[in-house]
């Protein structure tokens, strides 16, 4: 059983829809009401997979992970922020790590409570990248806290859930630089950013375009032209909350051709943890 269930975990790092099944297993190994894993980024909104729920609680259940990742509640509850200073390397029981006052405030483990969840176990992997992953598993309040043996159960799968994390975020930076690549192909500059502006990924063609393009702090760029400039940092900041296409227009110069921008975002939901919220590309006019 437990061989199937690793086998099930390493699946999932390379096909997101059986994390669902993967955590669900590993959930009914250790007692475990749900179990889920969330990834936490300065650049883009927290993503993540729930595991597969009964139909009984699954509406409840769903609707509070769907707003957590859709959010940023999760900034003001004191047992996420610890748990991400903390990193823990093994499974934690949440709950001793808090003070009793804290967890009855937190607005996440508020709506859980409503949902019937009570104790939390937690472990965390830091990735190479700076993002962070997160396994989580929760017990019904009628179930008490976690007992030893069953945290013992999950620090033996926690090398394999660590493994499948980094091989998950992984794949999506490498699906950004294929994209990108792909558009290099039919000679069209792009690259691919977060949702805060940072650039992930550019192909050699828009690496060239030195005059035109100009790095900024924290891994951002900006447009030479300032009035299109003017257009491309407002569409980056209002991509943040709606997935709308852009095309911004850039002015001919002595150097160039007149040419436009256009911002596309990226949806992505075949993927764990999709890297990005915006791709953009040039065409000549």
């Amino acid at each position: 059983m437990f061989d199937d269930l690793t086998d099930k975990i390493y699946e999932a790092a390379f096909v997101p829809e059986l994390w669902g099944d993967a955590l669900e297993a590993a959930g009914s190994l250790s007692g475990s009401a749900t179990g889920a894993i969330f990834l936490f980024s300065a650049d883009s909104p927290v993503r993540g997979r729930l595991s597969d729920v009964s139909p009984v609680h699954g509406n409840s259940l769903r609707s509070v992970f769907d707003e957590f990742v859709a959010s940023d509640g999760w900034k003001f509850s004191d047992a996420v922020q610890r748990m991400c200073s903390m990193q823990p390397a093994s499974f934690v029981q949440v709950e001793d790590f808090l003070t009793a006052e804290e967890v009855e405030r937190d607005p996440v483990r508020i709506q859980l409570r409503a949902a019937g969840i009570g104790a939390h176990v937690c472990s965390a992997v830091a990735m190479p990248s700076g993002e962070l992953v997160t396994f989580v598993f929760q017990r019904w309040m009628k179930d008490g806290t976690y007992d030893r043996a069953s945290v013992d159960r999950l620090d033996q799968l926690r090398p394999h859930f660590a493994r499948a994390g980094m091989v998950s975020a992984r794949l999506g930076l490498e699906r950004a630089r294929a994209t990108v690549s792909a558009l290099e192909t039919i000679g069209l500059p792009a690259a691919v950013m977060t949702a805060s502006g940072r650039v992930l990924t550019a192909n050699s063609l828009l690496e060239e375009m030195t005059e035109m393009f100009l790095p900024t702090a924290y891994g951002g760029m900006a447009i030479a032209n300032a009035s299109a400039n003017a257009l491309f940092q407002q569409a980056i900041l209002e991509n943040r909350n709606d997935f709308a296409v852009r095309s911004i227009p850039v002015a001919a110069n002595e150097s160039r051709p007149a040419v436009v921008i256009h911002l596309l975002p990226l949806a992505a939901p075949h993927m764990t943890f999709s890297p990005a919220r915006t791709s953009w590309l040039l065409q000549r006019k």
